[in-house]
């Protein structure tokens, strides 16, 4: 192998990774909600597989098996329509897993930059793709699930509000507030509230100031 051959291998590599990147971005830009749906669909990853499954090989095997082996440009155009396009949904579904692994990698700006946790969880999954035998392994194992992810996250997360909201139950009211209690004559809290009401003896004996009278105007002095 010659060095024009090692560099045309990495640059393939380089290409591949860029363009997952890409797709992860994409994702992250146009869908935020759906991206973020899709991390909490792979906090249960085995579903969400099972769910990738039941949508990538039946399109799979129509698209490239049934629909590719016919006679006809057009039979062979629509066959690798729907075989690719969920490989492409599952790239993008693939971002909620890109951004489960950022969020184990925290640094200062995510929170006003929140496709900094994409990118970074993107180049973890793009290396551990590179690892050979399990790399391929994972990398069909992130597209499945990241199908899965997907399809489930078009569901959107209200689900369990709108169940709660069409029990027929009625609104809880406000409990109306309990009464004060009374205060009894002869209890202490009593007797203080009077001694603070009721002015001393003291004050009621001191003399008045007497007002004072206005003074007249002085005349002015006749001139002899």
């Amino acid at each position: 192998m010659t060095i024009a051959d090692v560099l045309t291998v990495f640059l393939v590599i380089l290409s591949l990774m860029l363009v997952f990147q890409a797709f992860w971005l994409f994702g992250t830009a146009l869908f935020p909600r759906m991206v973020g749906q899709a991390r909490d669909r792979y906090k249960t990853p085995i579903r969400t597989t099972l769910i990738g499954l039941v949508v990538v090989v039946p399109t799979f095997f129509i698209g490239f098996v049934w629909l590719g082996k016919k006679d006809g440009d057009i039979f062979n155009g629509i066959g690798l329509v729907i075989g690719i396009v969920p490989l492409m949904l599952g790239l993008i579904g693939s971002a909620g897993l890109c951004q489960l692994i950022g969020l184990g990698l925290p640094a200062p700006g995510d929170q006003s930059q929140n496709w900094r946790r994409v990118w970074r969880g993107g180049w973890v999954l793009n290396f551990c793709y590179l690892l050979p035998g399990p790399g391929w392994v994972f990398l069909a194992w992130g597209i499945i699930s990241g199908c899965g992810a997907f399809v489930t996250s078009l569901s959107g997360d209200n689900a369990p509000h709108n169940r709660a909201r069409n029990t027929g139950r009625a609104p809880r009211r406000p409990s109306a507030p309990e009464p004060l209690a009374r205060l009894d004559d002869n209890s202490p809290r009593s007797s203080r509230l009077q001694r603070t009401q009721i002015p001393s003896g003291d004050e009621g004996n001191k003399p008045k100031p007497r007002p004072r009278r206005p003074r007249r105007p002085s005349r002015p002095k006749q001139e002899e």
